[in-house]
């Protein structure tokens, strides 16, 4: 293709100003007098700058010999990065070669763009800024004018992935599982983190036993044997492989999931409560909707009940009344429900305290009496005695990785949910610094 003599030919001032603007550092291209135009491309308006790529012609790529000659222009269309929210291109126009040698031909090359390529090197970088961000990838590909596969390459091609020492592994660990995408082998994934500093170890898309030995055991014994402490939820299988894997490490039951275990149970009773009470009774109705509207309360920490406030209870015909004389009525209504509070509270204040002697002594010489259901959710806090003990006794916790449960969440859902495991992994990674751009 041959180029106007316009086109060839240096304007100084121009060339100076769009190389400013643009940012282009190469002095092979040059752009022309009238280098700027408005075109509409794609059926958008869109700001285009035209200008030529040459230099002397180089030693063959192919064969080596110095027997190159200019042979025509290649002109092709880079777009560039948005230009006040409009597309903005650069219409290069490419010195082509020919080896008189080996009769091999090929284009000029710059590092403006890569070869085979009409994407700028600049607008891809802009591209891996912005996955570092809480924005999905279909928002990214509408702010810069490209497809969304686009973005998806620069997400493969841009970050490189943290490779894992086999000799190194965090001395405490944090553990704990999220819902993953479809293509996950296993129904949740596995998310592991460093206690002491609160990062992202490693994310793995299955949490079954199998897998995960398989995984730790990637790490050399010596590895696995300096980690001292895991922190986990009462799922069983963690604490089978953890046993396996780490010869040396304490577990923890995270002490979030033991006042889960008591709060779940006080809260069925309390359902169960106002399920039992007669439809036809009319005080029985006013007291089923106390228990409703009121459930709070009756979860409520002793420490944190309003003893001496009075304030409007609508269910209690706009009476000023405390909480407590609120909670006193609601435990009236059932003398069992009223037992198992008052357990449930004693069962706190020892866990709060971190007097785990008194939390097992209490679960030990639980009444007869209590409600069946309510006993039996206290009780299976025996099975994990040891890790409770150890989670009262030592300052790990898995607050940090819950945090990054709650980040992996919203990345979910401000890009509508991830076709790919990969992807979702990656994004993850990125926002926590831990990929690298290339």
């Amino acid at each position: 293709m041959s180029v106007t003599k316009n086109i060839k030919l240096k304007d100084e001032n121009t060339d100076k100003a769009i190389k400013l603007l643009l940012n282009i550092k190469d002095s092979h291209i040059s752009f022309p007098k009238d280098a700027i135009n408005k075109e509409r491309i794609r059926g958008k308006s869109a700001n285009v700058f035209t200008g030529t790529l040459s230099y002397e012609p180089p030693h063959c790529e192919l064969c080596g010999f110095d027997s190159v000659i200019r042979h025509g222009w290649k002109d092709s269309w880079i777009q560039m990065l948005p230009y006040q929210e409009v597309p903005t291109y650069l219409h290069l126009y490419k010195q082509r070669f020919l080896c008189r040698h080996c009769f091999h031909t090929f284009s000029a090359k710059t590092y403006y763009v890569a070869e085979n390529c009409y994407i700028s090197q600049a607008l891809k970088f802009a591209i891996a800024v912005d996955l570092k961000r809480k924005i999905s990838m279909k928002d990214i590909a509408e702010r810069y004018s490209v497809s969304s596969k686009t973005v998806e390459r620069v997400l493969d091609t841009f970050f490189k992935e943290p490779k894992r020492n086999p000799e190194y592994l965090p001395k405490h660990l944090l553990i704990d599982e999220f819902k993953g995408t479809k293509d996950c082998e296993g129904a949740m994934c596995f998310i592991i983190s460093d206690a002491d500093t609160g990062k992202i170890f490693d994310i793995l898309d299955d949490r079954r036993n199998f897998k995960l030995r398989a995984y730790f055991q990637r790490f050399s014994f010596k590895a696995r044997r300096r980690v001292t402490h895991v922190v986990m939820d009462m799922n069983a299988s963690y604490g089978i492989v953890t046993k396996e894997v780490f010869p040396n490490a304490r577990i923890s039951i995270d002490r979030f999931h033991v006042i889960q275990q008591l709060t779940r149970a006080l809260n069925k009773q309390r359902i169960q409560a106002m399920n039992q009470l007669k439809k036809s009774d009319s005080q029985a109705q006013k007291d089923y909707r106390k228990l409703k509207k009121y459930w709070r309360t009756v979860l409520k920490k002793n420490s944190k009940l309003n003893y001496q406030s009075l304030k409007q209870f609508p269910l209690f015909k706009q009476k000023y009344l405390t909480e407590s004389e609120v909670l006193d009525y609601l435990l009236s209504v059932d003398p069992q429900l009223r037992q198992s509070y008052d357990i449930y509270q004693n069962l706190l204040g020892a866990f709060d305290a971190k007097d785990f002697n008194s939390f097992f002594d209490l679960i030990d010489s639980l009444p007869q009496s209590l409600n069946a259901g309510f006993k039996k959710a206290v009780t299976y806090l025996n099975k994990h005695r040891t890790a409770i003990i150890n989670a009262l006794k030592y300052p790990y916790s898995n607050g940090k990785l819950e945090g990054k449960n709650n980040l992996i969440k919203v990345i979910k859902r401000i890009a509508f949910g991830f076709r790919t495991f990969r992807h979702l992994r990656k994004r993850v990674l990125i926002h926590q610094n831990l990929c690298d751009i290339i």
